[in-house]
């Protein structure tokens, strides 16, 4: 079997870890689930065969018992900024792309105390949405929100940021129509009383919306700065219907957008042979492999990889966690990618379609060169 232990990761999406790591068997199990019930957490989560294989490896790495509450026990027993520092350092992790937006930055540690303590280098993402959010919170004024929209996504990477991430998938789909400046008015209208009424937002006004995102797109292809797309899965906040990649195209056949690098994420799951599809025929279209994130078995991980690599050149794919929450995810994906991308690669020298010096030229673009040259780093 391949060994792509010493070839260090660069996590292109994931997010920061908590401030408050010590917790109960409930408040941890609500982390490995999507669902937004809470009792699904208490009762389903813990028999996900996901959950079963993370508690044997994290017993192994405690070198505890391997029950649930001999696990909590051991990570309990250490600090946040300890977690970080040992996890990390064995996941060899080279970067963490990051979207601050989430967990929210007031309970979380900070791209720079997770890079202080994870001994290893971050980089920031700007999420759109949140952005239009706290723009429409702070003016009533149409031209005035656009104007300070415009002003916070020009000239980014002097901005502390690497790429934009969209969320569009979550609010209103993929399918990113163009309106008129009267239309996204109205829906501006519409959000901003929505606003003042309930003192917070959460955007969700089609015209408005695609009307912002391509003022974004105009401005990602002057910067040839790369954009994210959350595709695919996600909790029951999102209509799975209009997370298909597919509905992109005709933003993808903009010949304006083409300096615009489009990262599609979480391997579209369950759409992940037809994002795999848009990376191999569009030169500026990249496909992520999340590993802990979405939370399938390792025999799923190695179904969408060997999708993915079945039709898309090495060079448009990229390693991701999408860890969020426990920096055990961040851990758990490393381990977990680079033993799936292995395998998959294996698998094909075995029936002569590459050798071996080929498979791990194709490990090092996936697990960390392609991210290098996308985001710039």
């Amino acid at each position: 079997m391949l060994d792509l232990s010493a070839i260090s990761v660069v996590d292109n999406h994931c997010h920061p870890v908590l401030l408050l790591q010590q917790m109960d068997v409930k408040q941890f199990r609500r982390y490995f689930t999507e669902a937004s019930d809470t009792s699904f957490a208490e009762k389903h989560a813990p028999n996900t065969v996901y959950y079963l294989w993370m508690l044997r490896q994290l017993a192994q790495f405690h070198g505890c018992e391997r029950t649930e509450g001999a696990v909590l026990a051991a990570r309990n027993s250490l600090s946040g900024e300890v977690l970080q520092q040992r996890l990390f350092t064995a996941a060899n992790i080279d970067t963490l792309v990051l979207d601050v937006a989430l967990p929210s930055p007031e309970s979380s540690y900070s791209a720079e105390q997770m890079s202080q303590f994870g001994g290893c280098r971050t980089a920031k993402m700007l999420r759109l949405e949140t952005l239009m959010q706290g723009l429409i919170l702070a003016s009533g004024d149409f031209d005035e929100v656009v104007e300070q929209y415009t002003q916070e996504i020009s000239d980014l990477r002097a901005r502390g940021y690497c790429a934009l991430k969209s969320i569009a998938a979550y609010r209103t789909g993929l399918q990113i129509a163009e309106w008129s400046k009267d239309e996204a008015v109205i829906s501006f209208k519409e959000a901003r009383a929505e606003a003042v009424r309930a003192g917070k937002l959460r955007i969700a006004h089609k015209p408005l919306i695609d009307y912002l995102l391509h003022i974004a797109f105009q401005k990602a292809a002057e910067q040839h700065m790369p954009i994210q797309f959350h595709t695919g899965y996600g909790d029951g906040d999102t209509d799975m219907r209009l997370g298909n990649p597919l509905h992109l195209r005709d933003m993808l056949e903009r010949s304006d957008y083409q300096t615009m690098q489009v990262v599609l994420l979480h391997e579209s799951y369950p759409y992940s042979q037809l994002g795999a599809y848009l990376a191999a025929i569009y030169p500026n279209v990249y496909f992520d492999l999340s590993y802990t994130i979405p939370f399938v078995d390792k025999l799923e991980m190695l179904a969408f990889t060997r999708q993915a690599l079945s039709i898309t050149p090495a060079s448009k794919l990229m390693y991701s966690s999408d860890g969020t929450n426990l920096p055990e995810m961040h851990w758990a994906g490393a381990l977990r990618g680079r033993s799936v991308i292995a395998q998959v690669l294996q698998e094909m020298i075995e029936a002569d379609e590459l050798d071996e010096e080929q498979a791990y030229g194709l490990a090092r673009l996936v697990l960390r060169d392609t991210a290098y040259e996308v985001y710039k780093l």
